[in-house]
């Protein structure tokens, strides 16, 4: 082969590109079944939002206008990118068919990314603050006695005590999300071929990669119930019966069904005989049998 044409350089990026997109939908995309995405506009997002849980109430007098809290849970993007840099030598010597592969993993990755940055959220959510200024899963989180965010407060706890593998359930199919996934710009290829670049002259590579700007942000802690403790009938009940009885401010009840459980591979077992199993080992019928989807994924 002679001289590189923009042509060939042309056809090898068209070629990227496409096993780029496919790799992007190798991956299923487990992070929607728990989370909802926010579209982001500049640096952060900031959600003092959250503190509105809003509800119906009966019109008596004037309209009841609910206090933002002064906390300020601000998320700010990050920038995320994946490089794959190709030899001018295999150009040359048409020895590019393993690029397409490398494309197509770089293209899954960035799908693998937003899993990963979601389950890995809820899994730090023991030691990471929310929009009440509190760890996402804690034991005093604030509900006011009235119900524009005024008055008594009352701690309630979304969460178990525990030295295991963490376990979190969830309640997915209402408006307000337990989890979000921040995005600021989405994933996209860009490439580098002009003879012009230093790359290209001093390393004697031609450039090709993915970028993604976002993060995930913890969305209604009233949403969610984690644990650490083990994976039983009992701790799952006792976690079912506590998202079901929350309460917003004013006392208000919140609806609150869990709807998911959500697990790594060290609960996998648990979790499979909780839910998956008609019987229990006693041989008495499961009252848990698919009480619940269950989520098992290897990023949590």
């Amino acid at each position: 082969m002679g001289a590189l044409t923009q042509a060939q350089l042309d056809q090898l990026k068209t070629t990227l590109i496409a096993r780029w997109n496919a790799g992007l939908v190798l991956t299923p995309e487990d992070w929607k079944k728990i989370a909802k995405l926010v579209t982001s506009t500049g640096k952060s997002n900031t959600y003092e939002w959250l503190s509105q849980f809003p509800a119906f109430r009966e019109w008596v007098g004037a309209r009841l206008h609910k206090k933002f809290k002064e906390t300020a849970y601000q998320v700010v993007n990050r920038k995320f990118e994946c490089t794959v840099d190709v030899q001018r030598t295999d150009i040359e010597d048409d020895e590019i068919g393993q690029y397409g592969t490398i494309a197509e993993s770089a293209g899954q990755s960035a799908t693998d990314l937003k899993n990963d940055l979601v389950f890995q959220a809820l899994g730090a959510g023991f030691a990471s603050v929310c929009y009440d200024g509190q760890y996402f899963f804690d034991t005093d989180h604030s509900v006011y006695e009235n119900e524009d965010g005024t008055g008594a407060v009352t701690n309630v706890s979304n969460m178990q005590d525990g030295a295991g593998a963490p376990w979190v359930l969830l309640c997915t199919k209402r408006a307000a999300s337990p989890i979000y996934l921040q995005q600021r710009m989405p994933a996209e290829f860009n490439s580098i071929t002009s003879t012009q670049n230093t790359n290209v002259f001093d390393l004697d590579v031609y450039s090709f990669g993915g970028r993604w700007r976002g993060e995930a942000a913890y969305g209604f802690w009233q949403c969610a119930f984690g644990s650490k403790a083990a994976l039983n009938a009992a701790n799952f009940n006792a976690a079912y019966e506590a998202m079901m009885k929350f309460r917003g401010d004013g006392q208000r009840k919140l609806g609150i069904v869990p709807d998911t459980l959500l697990c790594g591979p060290d609960n996998m077992a648990d979790a499979e005989a909780l839910l998956k199993a008609a019987q229990n080992a006693n041989g008495s019928s499961n009252t848990n049998y698919n009480k619940v989807e269950l989520v098992v994924t290897p990023w949590l």
